[in-house]
């Protein structure tokens, strides 16, 4: 079932005012269709899917087995982090590791696939930062900046959580050590043994957002992809706080300061200065105000070059 599928079951659930998704299992296609609402392919998927109980038992207890729990967005242990991305947040996720480590005040890092030493070392200083005010780093493990300051973290005895898009068996296994002591939980909304797909793989970067409560952009180039596409869909709806390096030689970071992102410095981050603090210190919109971004060009958000 997709998840727009599911949001329209969700959605005649609450209209009949049945408050438990429980309350379909053992309905019979006639009741689906003409008491509750839904079409009749709908009806005959959950159907289907009530068939297979004792499959789906098993799956999860073959899971637990590969030290992964599953939580929905019904139970408590959900990130209510998440519940600000509305119908983009997953309805389920599975993981390994403590989801405690999800706070309010997460911080993530994100940036391009290849590096300079003058950026690592940014960085890193950015990355001392939350771990001296003990806040979780939220990384989608990705190859270059995220995966640099992932493991950074933990090297520091950090805390980390991992949202991921793919391969998470796998990872649980490269990362057992730091899962095993607390320090690293990995998230995904994606069958744990799914292979690398793009569209995943953006969703993930939203979850990310999602799950920060600001989010620091090492570098990047417009229209160069993942990276900077997400910061514009997070300028506009307004996910997380949107802070940029001062890095001259990335044009996207020059950009998006201009569209309202939070500018940091290589001086605020070898200042005694907090994160919060450096925010309030170089936020040049009050609370009410809203950067004004509908004057970037439809290629700047599409992520196509202009020639």
């Amino acid at each position: 079932m997709t998840y727009d599928e599911w949001y329209e079951v969700e959605k005649k659930i609450e209209e009949h005012n049945l408050n438990d998704v429980s309350r379909l299992m053992g309905m019979n296609e006639m009741t689906l269709t003409n008491v509750v609402g839904l079409d009749a392919y709908l009806s005959l998927k959950i159907i289907a899917r009530a068939t297979l109980m004792a499959e789906m038992f098993y799956a999860l207890y073959r899971l637990e087995q590969e030290g992964i729990q599953v939580t929905t967005k019904y139970e408590d242990n959900y990130p209510k982090s998440l519940l600000k991305l509305k119908k983009r947040m997953p309805p389920v996720l599975f993981y390994a590791g403590d989801l405690s480590l999800i706070k309010e005040d997460n911080v993530s890092i994100v940036g391009p696939q290849t590096s300079s030493k003058k950026l690592k070392r940014m960085v890193k200083m950015a990355v001392s930062k939350l771990a001296r005010e003990r806040r979780t780093l939220i990384s989608g493990d990705i190859k270059g900046v995220d995966q640099y300051a992932l493991k950074q973290m933990l090297s520091s005895g950090g805390n980390v959580v991992g949202v991921l898009s793919d391969h998470l068996i796998d990872k649980i296994k490269e990362y057992k050590r730091y899962i095993s002591k607390g320090k690293l939980c990995l998230i995904s909304a994606i069958d744990p043994y799914a292979f690398f797909d793009v569209t995943n793989a953006l969703d993930r970067n939203i979850y990310v957002c999602g799950l920060s409560s600001c989010q620091i952009i090492a570098a990047v180039l417009i229209n160069s992809g993942a990276v900077w596409f997400t910061a514009i869909q997070n300028l506009h709806y307004n996910w997380t706080r949107q802070l940029v390096m001062e890095v001259p030689e990335y044009n996207g970071n020059l950009r998006l300061e201009e569209m309202g992102a939070i500018p940091i410095s290589r001086d605020d981050l070898q200042s005694p200065l907090s994160i919060d603090e450096i925010i309030e210190k170089n936020n040049v919109y009050g609370e009410d105000e809203q950067p004004q971004i509908d004057q970037m060009s439809i290629f700047e958000f599409i992520g196509e070059k202009n020639g």
